[in-house]
Order: C-alpha cells, then sequence, then structure tokens
C-alpha cells in the first residue's frame, strides 16, 4: 500500500474513534513517504499526536507534535506551525504544564488571528478555556469557550459546538450553575449525537451524569456515567474515562456506597497515574481520604489529604487547592472564620459551590 493508502486508513480509523489502529496507520504512511514529501510527513506526525493524545500517551504525543512542528516550520507554512502548537499546548496541559501550553496557545492564536482563520481561531480559544479552568481562572476559560462557540456557530461547525458546548458545562460546574451545566451538556450531546462522533457522546454523557449529581439526582447520574462507560470501553479511552469513574464513584459516596465509590476512586486512580495527570490523582487521593474519615480511619484520611498535597505542591491548580483547604476544614475540625477565608478563596476564583454549609460526605463539583 502507498503512503497515501496507508494516512486515508488512518484517518477512517480516527474518525472511528479506533485511535491506537490509527497510530499504527499513520506511522506505516509516515515510513513510506520519501524524505522530501515535508507535507505528507507533517501530517503524519501531527496525526499521530492527536492520537497519542486521545489515549492519554501525552510525552509521546507531545514528541509527534514538536516533529510536525519542525517540519511546519521548515516548510515556512505558519497556519500548519499553529495546528502544532495547539496540539503541543494541549498535551502539555494535560500533563500540568500549564505556563508552557499558555504560551504556545498564545502563539497559535495570533497566528490564526494574523491569517482570519476563524475554524483555527475557534479551536486555540477553546483549549486556552481548558487551560483557564485548569489554572483555576474560571471566568476566563467561561470568557474563551464562549468566544470560540460564537466562531464555530459562525462557521457553522457542529463538532467545534459541541466541544464548546463541553467546555461551557464543565466551567458551569465548577462555578456552581449546575442547571446551566446539564443545559450545555445536553445540547453537546445533541450536536455530537447528530455527526456521530463517540467519543463526544460519551464526553457529554459523563458531564450529564456530574450536572445531575450535583443537583440530587444520583440514580439518574449513575445511569449516565453508564452510558459513557460503555462508549469509553468501546473506543478504549483512558484519559476521559478517569474523570468518568471519579464522578460515579462521588456518586456512589454520596449514597454511602462506600466499597463501590472506592474501587472507582482506585481505578482512576491507576488510569491517572498511567497518563501523568496530577490533577486527577489529586481529586482520587482526596476522595479516598474522605471515604477513609466516614469509616473512621483518621489517621489514613490524614495521610491520604497529605499525598494530595505533596502531588499539588509547585503546581498552578488553583481551584483543586481551594478543594485541598475546604478537606483540611472539613476532616480536621476548623473554625467558622477560616471557612469563611476558603469560600472566599472560591468565590475570588468565579465559584459559589459553597454557599452552604459543607458536611461529609462532600458533592464536589
Amino acid at each position: 500500500m502507498e503512503a497515501e493508502g496507508h494516512y486515508q486508513r488512518g484517518e477512517e480509523l480516527r474518525e472511528r474513534c479506533r485511535f491506537s489502529e490509527a497510530v499504527e496507520a499513520y506511522r506505516e504512511a509516515l515510513m513510506a513517504y520519501p524524505p522530501a514529501e515535508t507535507f505528507g510527513r507533517l501530517q503524519c506526525q501531527k496525526r499521530i499526536g492527536d492520537c497519542l493524545r486521545m489515549i492519554g500517551a501525552f510525552r509521546d504525543a507531545e514528541e509527534a507534535y514538536r516533529d510536525a512542528l519542525e517540519l511546519a516550520r521548515q516548510r515556512g507554512d505558519e497556519l500548519e506551525e499553529a495546528d502544532c502548537l495547539v496540539g503541543l499546548g494541549l498535551s502539555q496541559r494535560a500533563l500540568g504544564e500549564l505556563e508552557e501550553a499558555k504560551g504556545n496557545f498564545q502563539k497559535a492564536l495570533d497566528l490564526y488571528q494574523e491569517y482570519d482563520d476563524p475554524e483555527g481561531e475557534g479551536f486555540c480559544l477553546w483549549a486556552m478555556g481548558g487551560m483557564w479552568r485548569a489554572l483555576g481562572d474560571l471566568r476566563r476559560a467561561k470568557e474563551a469557550f464562549q468566544e470560540a462557540l460564537f466562531l464555530f456557530e459562525g462557521v457553522e461547525d457542529p463538532w467545534g459546538q459541541g466541544y464548546c458546548h463541553c467546555g461551557l458545562g464543565g466551567v458551569e460546574r465548577v462555578m456552581g450553575n449546575y442547571r446551566e451545566s446539564l443545559d450545555h451538556y445536553s445540547r453537546a450531546n445533541q450536536l455530537l449525537g447528530e455527526v456521530d462522533d463517540t467519543f463526544g457522546r460519551a464526553y457529554s454523557f459523563c458531564g450529564m451524569g456530574n450536572a445531575n449529581r450535583m443537583m440530587g439526582y444520583l440514580p439518574r447520574a449513575l445511569d449516565y456515567f453508564a452510558r459513557a462507560t460503555e462508549l469509553y470501553s468501546e473506543i478504549g479511552d483512558k484519559v476521559s474515562y478517569a474523570w468518568t469513574l471519579w464522578g460515579e464513584g462521588t456518586a456512589l459516596k454520596m449514597i454511602r456506597r462506600l466499597q463501590e465509590a472506592e474501587e472507582r476512586f482506585r481505578r482512576a486512580q491507576g488510569l491517572f497515574s498511567e497518563t501523568g495527570d496530577g490533577r486527577g490523582t489529586i481529586y482520587c487521593l482526596l476522595s479516598l481520604g474522605e471515604i477513609r474519615q466516614l469509616e473512621g480511619r483518621v489517621g489514613d484520611a490524614a495521610a491520604s489529604l497529605q499525598r494530595a498535597e505533596e502531588v499539588l505542591e509547585g503546581k498552578p491548580f488553583a481551584l483543586e487547592r481551594c478543594h485541598l483547604r475546604l478537606y483540611r476544614w472539613l476532616l480536621e475540625g476548623g473554625d467558622r472564620g477560616e471557612l469563611g477565608e476558603i469560600r472566599e478563596a472560591y468565590r475570588k476564583l468565579g465559584s459559589h459551590f459553597l454557599n452552604s454549609p459543607p458536611t461529609l460526605p462532600l458533592n464536589l463539583p
């Protein structure tokens, strides 16, 4: 099979969310292209990065994007360079390297705006929305997703619109706006269902589960998590499935099914550890510490929080730092004044989920 045939097979597999198989097809195409075919080699490296990122191999994805970036610069193709910079930034964002991601996103955004590329600009703003959320700047995250959605609506891109609604759903949830979160995820599910995007449907089902969980509709939440799990299993996802496990575990914890909840948290923790996702690891350690506290194992609970603090050290995760403070207050019995300080710290980030007095078990957004 010629290089182009291998590449097209990779495209077909990628569109069906069979990312691991797609990587192999793209690698075969890469080997078949002669060195002079820099455009074909560039596309292969970029797609390899895309697929590796989707299966959680973020370091390998970084390497592929850097190789693609070098080829784009050799060709003097600045729009391709911008695409590679966004992919590289997304890999760095997943690994918690947020300052590096921010720099690459900004370079890409400048190029997209210079060349008047609304789809590229929308994609970059969507990526930046996730970055701002990870940094804990929830208002800027929301603005970035809204700007991206406006651009994708202008070019009638249902995929872009769907993923922007997913981003907005996540931000609205951690801001404490649970009905708005559900509305965004439901709209995303509709849009991504119409274009038969399996990954996007799974992502939106997980979000709908979390929104229902925060509104107290726990059986309904568990049903949505089950739907997400079925789809993630179909495509072999690790990254987003780990967040589904965490959400499902939290719902089970709220109805005191602690052994089942712990099993979900430990599986999620394993996947976060495998993919190098420190932020996800922090959520699992906090949740496992809470289970230990509910079981009366105070020493083990304190040890779990200490481990979460060690993972958080030196990281720019402002929202997760608030979560850690809140868990310490709950588990160690802090005073009302300290709770007021924690509530104010959340509000500075743009979140009002802590409006009511917190109790264990804690339904963390």
